[in-house]
């Protein structure tokens, strides 16, 4: 029988820990992560290894796997990834690295400056952190790409990759993608539920509207930061609109299967 593994994408503060508990209080010792030295890029090859040596694996979870993932004689994988407003990312990621315990330089930096000061660090040194970030993790192929910054072609692609995963869902609507992957899933994997539980994320009642994000950095960092940001996000902001699309249709023909059947 075709050995089926699950490939969690787990895009930095996309509701990625979340998830990575779902998987790992289901599967258990199946669950595994695949995270390579220095955050370093996890391509189609790397992955490919880690599966071959690790036979039990029945899902791999990584911050930096590339789409998208091999297929081979022995084994088919599926892919599943969270996408988010790129604006809502922003503060996430300063509130996570002031209070992490770490001594990464973005770490240190957000314990050092205020919220609009590590806005214009981040913008200045790593604007990729903070802009198109999402559309640069679903295009990349290889190490070499490691600091590019996305184009129209990357945006192609990430999209090409997103309509090719097995399960594509959005923090917006967590608990909606976390039902449709166990329907999903349940032809490979009887029975699945994972669990809706957020870890490390903000909880669903304090999503807030999109104009109200915007509302509220222009209020933190002012015109100018916050046209930088939106100009710089403009992928993002695309192919996160897609994702709520290929989420929404893949809910409506679940929806029309089960009415079917009644």
């Amino acid at each position: 029988m075709k050995r089926t593994i699950l490939i969690h994408h787990h895009i930095f503060k996309n509701a990625g820990t979340s998830l990575q508990y779902a998987l790992k209080k289901y599967f258990g010792d199946k669950y595994y992560e695949c995270e390579l030295p220095s955050s370093q890029m996890v391509t189609k090859d790397d992955l490919e290894k880690f599966i071959l040596e690790n036979p039990q694996a029945t899902v791999i979870s990584g911050h930096h796997i590339c789409l998208p993932t091999p297929q081979a004689q022995g084994y088919k994988t599926l892919s599943i990834t969270l996408l988010r407003n790129p604006l809502a990312r922003i503060e996430s990621i300063y509130k996570f690295e002031k209070k992490q315990n770490a001594q990464t330089e973005g770490a240190i930096k957000a314990k050092e400056l205020d919220f609009k000061e590590y806005v214009r660090w981040r913008l200045d040194q790593t604007p990729t952190m903070l802009c198109n970030y999402q559309t640069y993790y679903c295009s990349r192929k290889n190490k070499s790409e490691g600091s590019k910054i996305p184009k129209q072609q990357d945006l192609t692609i990430a999209i090409q990759n997103l309509r090719a995963s097995a399960v594509v869902g959005t923090v917006e609507k967590y608990e909606e993608t976390l039902e449709l992957t166990n329907k999903i899933l349940n032809e490979n994997y009887p029975g699945i539920n994972l669990e809706y539980t957020y870890l490390n994320a903000t909880k669903k009642t304090e999503i807030t509207p999109e104009e109200e994000i915007r509302k509220k950095l222009l209020a933190q960092l002012g015109e100018e930061i916050l046209n930088e940001l939106e100009e710089g996000n403009k992928f993002d902001q695309m192919l996160w609109k897609v994702a709520d699309i290929i989420l929404t249709d893949k809910l409506i023909d679940n929806l029309a299967v089960v009415r079917g059947r009644k």
